[in-house]
């Protein structure tokens, strides 16, 4: 056998190891769940990056969604698909919330001072931290104290998140709105109470949820179903934004149909905070 022949054994092999190594870990991580989450609470696994929303007549940047990432030493990168439904289940996502929305704030604090004084920051609310009793509290003592004004702020929350504690709901956003926070709701047109929520619920926003703009040119009831959003919303005076754009047609569709505003890779990949000071904020001489 030639050294040429040994050295792809030795490649195959190594390739296999680690594709199996993989795949061991893709199927493990579940079970270590609750450790790598308690494990990134103490040792400060978790860290926050934001995707930039813009709006689609000028092009002006509007805002920044807050997305939480945890980075495990022995797993790697571990998706929010996988530690938030853990979070929520297990009521850790309390304390995570607690610490999303003081990062957050501090870095939305940071690129105001930096030039950008009219952008907003879009935040995730789980049904947990309504349960939890002190989520009104907790973010308008951060705002005051932060002195970040309340109209900066936007609470992004799913269907699931209002059917499940309706009651609750309803009071913290009375009091958040009350208060000039704006309330948005998120995967709109994936539930089973859109339509009666609206009715319900003083909701500010909507979000049309990426299943839907992933289709708007290519079939036909993703596109009937985003347009008919959009004239709904604008009937009713509430702020549209299509998440997940990929590509310059969706967005030409998206715009002629009247969306206020988008976000998605096509236009910028959620980024940690430093390259959204680079990117984004007023360059200086």
């Amino acid at each position: 056998m030639s050294i040429t022949d040994v050295k792809k054994q030795d490649l195959d092999a190594l390739i296999v190891a680690k594709h199996t190594d993989h795949m061991f870990k893709q199927a493990d991580i579940s079970h270590y769940m609750g450790e790598i989450i308690s494990e990134a609470i103490r040792e400060k696994h978790f860290y926050m990056v934001y995707q930039p929303q813009f709006d689609l007549g000028t092009g002006k940047l509007l805002g920044f969604e807050a997305l939480v990432r945890c980075q495990s030493p022995e797993f790697g990168l571990v998706s929010p698909a996988d530690f938030i439904p853990f979070a929520e289940a297990n009521g850790d996502i309390v304390e995570i919330g607690r610490w999303i929305f003081r990062q957050a704030l501090l870095d939305l604090k940071h690129l105001r001072q930096q030039g950008l004084d009219d952008i907003y920051m879009s935040v995730n609310l789980s049904p947990a931290q309504f349960v939890a009793g002190d989520v009104f509290e907790q973010v308008m003592v951060l705002l005051m104290e932060l002195d970040i004004p309340a109209s900066a702020l936007k609470l992004e929350l799913t269907e699931t998140a209002l059917i499940r504690n309706a009651d609750v709901a309803a009071r913290t956003f009375r009091a958040f709105q009350d208060e000039g926070v704006q309330i948005w709701l998120d995967d709109f047109g994936t539930g089973f109470a859109s339509i009666n929520l609206l009715r319900e619920f003083k909701i500010d926003g909507l979000k049309i949820d990426k299943s839907f703009v992933d289709g708007i040119h290519r079939k036909d009831d993703d596109f009937t179903i985003c347009s008919a959003i959009i004239a709904m919303a604008q009937r009713l005076g509430l702020h549209i934004v299509a998440e997940g754009i990929e590509d310059e047609i969706q967005m030409q569709i998206l715009g002629q149909l009247g969306c206020d505003s988008a976000q998605g890779f096509l236009l910028a990949k959620p980024q940690p905070i430093a390259e959204c000071i680079a990117n984004w904020t007023p360059k200086r001489n």
